[in-house]
């Protein structure tokens, strides 16, 4: 009995850093667990390192200049949050006490272990900025070379449109001579709606010319275009596209030219 009188006495001579509890028997896992956001993983929040602080007592000049009656308060929502985390079995896997939280050695664990952990974002989130341009690298790569491969097939079907069109315009010119020929009006007249039909590729002497100057114009963005630095806002930043050049559609036109084509051709073999 007088040993336990003695050891109580002396702690509280001395200073209650004394007789805290041993921080080297708490892990930093059970430590992020009691205090951290309840994510995956748990963070340490802003509002809970500053807590620490004040609780603490480290870090005064950050504080030195809040008023006493707001530093007061804040110190009691500490306390009222840290107090429901104490005694949360779910959150604390520790034997601390809210008073613990009053102790500098505590407060400076707290706020080194979030440094670590914002250290820690920052170098993933530096991997994840590193990924993202080495990807966005590829995609412009791919984006250029889709534009070369567009550019190569509509000059394909720029100089088969131009064929079919020669050919369309020598058909309709026979055309003409045989409507001039018919003495039925009807005949004349079906003639001419068919020759009316005649489609808007045909009218120019370059075919496609609207989509050749999208792919130009594309080809300058793309040249233009500048990988963004790790740090940047990423998530604004895209490597152009182009969308409204479609191989299909001029595939379509030319189908229906040659179709028209065949028209042409059957209407000048009947008698």
């Amino acid at each position: 009995m007088r040993l336990n009188i003695i050891f109580i006495t002396g702690c509280a001579a001395m200073a209650l850093s004394a007789c805290k509890k041993d921080l080297s028997d708490i892990t930093d896992e059970q430590l992020i667990a009691l205090l951290g956001d309840g994510g995956a993983p748990a963070q340490i929040t802003t509002n809970t390192r500053e807590c620490a602080e004040i609780l603490g007592g480290i870090n005064g000049e950050v504080y030195q200049d809040m008023p006493e009656d707001m530093l007061g308060m804040m110190k009691t929502d500490c306390r009222k949050t840290l107090q429901g985390w104490l005694d949360d079995p779910e959150r604390n896997g520790t034997e601390l006490s809210l008073e613990d939280f009053e102790h500098a050695d505590l407060a400076e664990r707290i706020v080194a272990l979030d440094d670590a952990q914002e250290a820690a974002r920052a170098e993933q989130r530096k991997a994840e900025d590193a990924a993202k341009i080495e990807a966005m690298k590829a995609e412009l790569a791919e984006a250029a070379a889709a534009a070369e491969a567009l550019k190569a097939g509509l000059r394909e079907r720029h100089d088969r449109m131009i064929a079919i069109c020669a050919r369309l315009a020598d058909l309709r010119g026979k055309l003409d001579v045989k409507k001039d020929e018919l003495s039925s009006i009807r005949a004349r007249n079906d003639i001419a709606m068919l020759a009316m039909r005649y489609p808007s590729a045909c009218r120019t002497e370059e075919p496609f010319s609207m989509q050749f100057t999208q792919i130009a114009r594309f080809e300058e963005r793309l040249a233009d275009f500048e990988l963004p630095e790790p740090g940047d806002r990423l998530s604004f930043i895209s490597v152009p596209s182009l969308r409204n050049v479609s191989l299909e559609t001029i595939d379509d036109q030319i189908s229906k030219t040659e179709a028209l084509a065949a028209e042409y051709q059957a209407e000048l073999a009947e008698n």
